[in-house]
């Protein structure tokens, strides 16, 4: 494991205003999507994640929020996180709102699409069979934002991308109104 790895942990969940309490079930849910979806991003991690019922786990990551509680309790860490490493945890945050539900079902979205490399749509139809137990709209939600948060456009891709979120946007505006 790199040395550093639990603090820079601890520095990401303080920049994101989440003080983990480990006997909190929903905390460590919150805890492994949140890194997952950070590694994902850029964010230099060591602990290895595989698939559980739950989504993507590190039991590495585990054992460190278990034998380092009052560290993750009180976000004690001297490591200072880089500007590009704020910026991450800054569009996590905003775009999942530290929701178990969501992580949960954008990092399960993320393993599938960008760790196993599953055609998008398959990734999808899996999160919704898996995930069955959540409201279709929080599936989808889910895996929107994990795209948003992990799929970088290019100029050009924006451009032609334009018209088409365009449409939905309106007929998200008439969909409200009804």
């Amino acid at each position: 494991m790199l040395v550093g790895d639990r603090g820079k942990v601890i520095a990401c969940f303080r920049e994101a205003g989440f003080q983990m309490d480990k006997d909190q079930f929903e905390h460590r849910l919150i805890a492994q999507k949140m890194v997952y979806l950070l590694k994902l991003k850029g964010v230099k991690f060591a602990y290895p994640y595989n698939l559980y019922v739950r989504g993507p786990y590190s039991p590495l990551l585990a054992g460190e929020y278990y034998c380092h509680a009052d560290e993750f309790a009180q976000l004690k860490t001297d490591v200072d996180l880089t500007s590009t490493e704020v910026e991450f945890v800054e569009e996590l945050t905003s775009l999942f709102d530290k929701r178990p539900s969501l992580l949960e079902v954008g990092a399960t979205y993320a393993y599938l699409a960008f760790s196993v490399r599953y055609p998008p749509m398959h990734a999808y139809r899996l999160v919704k069979r898996t995930k069955s137990f959540y409201p279709s709209e929080t599936i989808v939600k889910g895996v929107n934002r994990t795209k948003q948060y992990l799929f970088a456009p290019s100029e050009a891709e924006l451009r032609d991308l334009e018209p088409e979120l365009r449409a939905w946007q309106q007929a998200s505006i008439a969909s409200m109104r009804h």
